[in-house]
């Protein structure tokens, strides 16, 4: 029995007509009577190489080196006053040496006192804090990017961007990994001028095109919390945020270094146990394995395990579940996190179609031993994303048989946020748990699409089918749905249906069985 979901909401708002009297001028400098309007184009900057390294520890204004160099400004509200310009100056420097990207802000504040600082945790929010972050596109897809931030306390806040981000918390692929980290350095510093910060970006930390010389998408946000003010260098409609790279500025003249990275990783591990109830009076427990990571090319990485420890993994957050469905927890072993969002296929956390925590990790959440695996994950080309992994888990008696993990992804990226893509995600055990005999295996099979209208319209969708041992009845999944957001209307309309027998072993699944309809619209 299929079972069926219907939701329906419609929510309008009234109009109000109102008066909106001019901000005061930037700080540090006289306010001006006449009322600007954002530019119709985003703006442009060009980098400039540097003589010699700044030091990085939060003094913009007294390092000889950014003297040298033209700051841009002119940042606009998207809140609380929709195309008035900030309230506050911002300067922002962007040189670069030989194998760093160094971007250095100067926020200017005419309150010092009132500057509101609430985290100093790594990737802690920062939507409640005074802040300034930046994205970089850095090969101007206009669809993906690196987010960098920090907060007057100097915190390191990174994460990476897929297909803008594409609608993170809501239907359609997540595309934001806050679980991202890379290799970079940050200080900060507050004064009687505001506050300042200095970043150090290594080339290797980024991902970007072969041209010797390049240009790069980029845009810069600053947050006034005390003012619950939120403004871009380059300016936005309300309805987007940073992550919304098709609207970036651009960042020109970058002379990025060949990329040829080799990073290894080995460990080692030794116990000796004696005395006691041993047969032998000694026992020795040697075990060893390594991690590497190398640049095929600036856009394309290998990474390389054997004999897998996940050890220094970041802890999974406590989670109390009162229903019925699966909780969701998020991957966090470095292995995955690189270009995870390329993966990504699916509903978020309803219907996942690869899922890498069902790699090494047992449904109790113990860790099941992985012998070896390689994983391949970037850019051909300027619009082709690919994705490649394979792995084999070890068998654990009465738990989980050897399994072989295959997935492979291909996305071919358009003009207008569009996108065509195909996943293909395989198991294959080895028949030795559950399984009365050796046809022990998972796959499934996926076509997944973004079309964008103009520049508030998006209709995307996926259909996937899987194919299990004595599971062939309704195995299938599919969405379709379309978004209108524009500065007066945020509208969605979509529906989804997911087979009885539809059972993707190696992605996440809520609940199977259901059909489901849903439109929204709201007046902003």
């Amino acid at each position: 029995m299929v079972s069926q979901i219907t939701s329906l909401t419609l929510i309008a708002t009234t109009v109000c007509a109102c008066v909106v009297l001019p901000v005061s001028g930037y700080a540090a400098s006289p306010a001006s009577s006449a009322i600007r309007t954002p530019p119709q184009v985003p703006p442009v900057m060009q980098a400039a190489r540097l003589e010699g390294a700044p030091t990085v520890d939060g003094n913009v204004l007294d390092d000889p080196q950014w003297r040298r160099l033209r700051p841009t400004s002119g940042f606009w509200q998207i809140q609380p006053d929709e195309g008035r310009p900030a309230t506050q100056r911002t300067e922002v420097f962007v040189g670069f040496t030989d194998e760093m990207l160094y971007i250095g802000v100067v926020c200017y504040d005419d309150n010092p006192d009132g500057i509101i600082v609430s985290d100093s945790r790594r990737d802690a929010p920062l939507d409640e804090t005074d802040s300034f972050q930046v994205i970089i596109d850095s090969f101007l897809d206009r669809q993906n990017g690196f987010v960098f931030g920090t907060n007057p306390a100097g915190i390191e806040y990174d994460a990476q961007v897929t297909k803008e981000g594409a609608q993170s918390g809501s239907r359609g692929t997540s595309g934001f990994n806050l679980n991202w980290d890379t290799s970079w350095t940050v200080s900060a510093e507050i004064s009687d001028i505001g506050w300042s910060a200095e970043m150090a970006i290594p080339f290797k930390s980024l991902r970007y095109g072969s041209a010797d010389v390049q240009n790069w998408g980029i845009n810069f946000q600053r947050n006034i919390r005390r003012n619950n003010e939120i403004a871009f260098w380059s300016p936005l409609p309300l309805q987007y945020n940073l992550y919304r790279t098709s609207q970036a500025g651009r960042l020109d003249g970058i002379s990025v270094p060949p990329q040829k990275n080799l990073k290894i990783t080995p460990y080692a591990l030794s116990r000796v146990e004696r005395g006691g109830d041993l047969p032998d009076g000694t026992h020795h427990d040697e075990e060893f394995g390594i991690d590497l990571k190398y640049s095929i090319t600036p856009s394309l990485t290998l990474d390389a395990t054997y004999n897998t420890d996940f050890a220094q993994v970041e802890v999974d957050d406590v989670v109390v579940n009162l229903d019925r469905f699966s909780v969701f927890l998020p991957e966090k072993r470095p292995f995955f996190l690189e270009n995870a969002g390329q993966f990504q296929v699916g509903t978020p956390r309803e219907v996942e179609l690869f899922f890498s925590r069902k790699i090494g990790i047992s449904d109790d959440g113990g860790q099941i031993p992985i012998e070896a695996g390689v994983r391949l994950s970037g850019k051909i080309g300027d619009r082709t994303n690919v994705g490649f992994l394979q792995m084999r888990s070890e068998r654990v008696s009465g738990e989980a048989p050897r399994n072989d993990y295959t997935v492979a992804r291909l996305n071919k990226e358009f003009d207008n946020r569009s996108a065509l893509g195909a996943l293909i995600v395989s198991r294959e055990g080895d028949g030795s748990y559950l399984v009365d005999d050796r046809d022990d295996h998972n796959r499934t099979y996926a076509i997944d699409a973004r079309l964008g209208i103009g520049e508030d319209g998006l209709i995307s969708g996926y259909i996937a089918k899987t194919d299990t041992p004595d599971r062939d009845g309704k195995d299938h999944s599919l969405l379709l749905q379309g978004q209108y957001n524009s500065v007066a209307w945020s509208s969605n309309v979509a529906y989804s249906e997911v087979g009885e027998d539809f059972n993707p072993e190696v992605g996440f699944l809520s609940r199977t069985d259901y059909r489901k309809f849903s439109f929204r619209s709201q007046r902003r």
